[in-house]
């Protein structure tokens, strides 16, 4: 049988300090014992502010800071609590299980008499797509949930689309930008560009052509008819090459298209293709010399600028030399499509139709004859 000083032991508890020499303090109870470090022993605040505890109420320090550990049979668990008395207090809750839940805490933690059930998403506005504010005149935006990818790259490829049709620059689009969150950054139009001319590149190739060095540029100030920046210096940076494109992968890529539209008719493969040629004045002293072809058959469309396909273009003049070295493959690709057609798509082979289209200063170059005001201009 247990004595009298054993079952005083398990009935009341036991606190064991030297306090405040020592900041440890130890309070055991029967199945668990307690320790306490006093981080930061506050002090209480006037009578008007002071709380209480629940149950015994005991007087709540303010500014007290304390390290709690307690051990069960095998395990030790520590925490540490800071006490402070604020005004307007904002409660912080936290809930791994949901947001509802979290929602629920909050509630609870306001007013525990109340029984209030909050939805989460809700609650934590969950269910918004995205939150606009401004600060200092200056606008945010932030979207909120997944970010659907296939939108934002629509988007984006249609930016590039519009800055393309009405020549709006990088820096005129990121002003636009600025004002409208609606509209995708600068960065990403610019990325989707890039990433446009890669995929294009793969179904129509490039080749770049070495060309001889050329005559100076015409020193009369002509008309200006380019005026972007980045054209400018990438022509800048491409004088002495010339760039082309086989107009067989250019009809390859349109035949499906014109298919469609039924601009072209399958029961009579006949495809009437037009070439044109001419010099452009990218600035005063950089000129360009191009070469586009278009299909005749497309006759609604044919007067807007993106139904014409460049498929030659150098930086320079007109001259017959130059022009003898870059349409050199052109004239054998337009003798082949001439003389045998284009065979594409279920066996069937379009009869291809050849028209040319310039002015009689580039045509007489092609055909090397004198100009038409020369004394004897026949070849």
């Amino acid at each position: 049988m247990e004595n009298s000083d054993q079952l005083f032991k398990r009935k009341n508890p036991t606190e064991i300090h030297n306090y405040p020499k020592k900041s440890i303090i130890q309070y055991s109870e029967p199945g668990r014992s307690y320790t306490y470090k006093i981080i930061e022993e506050g002090y209480y605040p006037p009578a008007t502010y002071l709380k209480y505890t629940k149950g015994q109420s005991f007087r709540i320090p303010d500014n007290y800071e304390v390290e709690t550990s307690w051990r069960k049979p095998k395990k030790l668990q520590t925490v540490r609590c800071l006490i402070k008395y604020v005004e307007k207090i904002q409660y912080h809750v936290k809930s791994e299980k949901s947001s509802s839940d979290a929602a629920v805490l909050y509630a609870k933690a306001l007013n525990p008499e109340k029984k209030t059930h909050y939805s989460g998403p809700h609650f934590f506005g969950l269910y918004l797509e995205s939150i606009e504010f401004n600060i200092k005149e200056k606008s945010f935006h932030f979207s909120i949930g997944e970010k659907n990818n296939e939108e934002t790259k629509w988007k984006a490829r249609a930016a590039v689309q519009v800055c393309d049709k009405s020549q709006i620059t990088c820096e005129s689009y990121r002003t636009l930008a600025s004002i409208s969150q609606d509209l995708p950054r600068e960065w990403k139009v610019s990325a989707e560009r890039k990433e446009i001319t890669h995929e294009m590149k793969e179904i129509i190739p490039i080749s770049l052509v070495n060309l001889e060095p050329s005559l100076p540029n015409d020193p009369v100030n002509s008309e200006i008819h380019i005026n972007n920046s980045d054209v400018i210096d990438n022509v800048q940076q491409s004088i002495g090459k010339g760039e082309r494109r086989d107009i067989i992968n250019i009809l390859k890529y349109l035949i499906p298209g014109l298919l469609k539209r039924k601009v072209l008719d399958i029961t009579n493969p006949i495809i009437h293709l037009r070439i044109s040629g001419d010099r452009r004045n990218v600035r005063r002293k950089v000129k360009q010399v191009m070469v586009t072809c278009s299909i005749l058959n497309d006759i609604d469309n044919l007067h807007q600028p993106e139904n014409h396909y460049t498929i030659v273009l150098y930086p320079g003049i007109e001259k017959y030399e130059t022009l003898h070295i870059i349409l050199d493959p052109l004239i054998v690709e337009l003798r082949k499509l001439k003389e045998e057609g284009l065979e594409y798509d279920q066996g069937v082979k379009w009869k291809i139709e050849l028209y040319f289209s310039s002015d009689w200063k580039f045509l007489a170059i092609c055909l090397e004859i004198n100009a038409a005001n020369s004394k004897y201009f026949c070849p």
